[in-house]
């Protein structure tokens, strides 16, 4: 992956991680019809970001998706959300062992959630001065407060 989002090959995740290869991700921020906003609570068994408040669905680009098909892909899987998204963005950031290349994606949905407990230890849903204020705690995962700025920036 170069910085202008240029694929040059295949790693595994965990290899990008411990080498902090730049590589695709993304996020989602799901709305209800009353304007709340979805937020996961990342389980304490993760590895990176451990019992920290992430968006509606974060993910990793597989090699051969497009950041559209990944996010489809991990909406589904996380929330059991299918809804049509909207692309507001991308940024890049490096906090070990992270270095990303994030897009950001919204959608909306009053569909029935289901979280994977794999991926979190709950989820519920906030107004937007509240998600604002957990995306600059010291208890959000540090891609949310940038992908939140990506969010607020093209108002949903």
């Amino acid at each position: 992956m170069t910085q202008k989002d240029s694929v040059l090959g295949s790693v595994e995740r965990s290899t990008a991680h411990r080498d902090q290869l730049l590589h695709r991700s993304g996020m989602i921020f799901l709305a209800r019809s009353d304007c709340r906003i979805l937020l996961q609570h990342r389980s304490p068994n993760k590895t990176i970001f451990p019992d920290c408040w992430d968006s509606s669905s974060s993910f990793h680009v597989t090699f051969g998706e497009t950041y559209e098909q990944a996010a489809r892909r991990e909406l589904k899987e996380e929330t059991g959300i299918s809804a049509p998204l909207t692309y507001l963005g991308r940024f890049s950031y490096h906090i070990p062992p992270e270095n990303e290349i994030v897009a950001v994606f919204s959608c909306k949905s009053d569909d029935p959630i289901k979280i994977d407990p794999t991926e979190s230890s709950g989820a519920s849903f906030h107004t937007r001065d509240e998600v604002g204020a957990i995306a600059s705690s010291e208890k959000s995962a540090a891609w949310l407060t940038r992908g939140w700025k990506t969010l607020t920036d093209g108002r949903i």
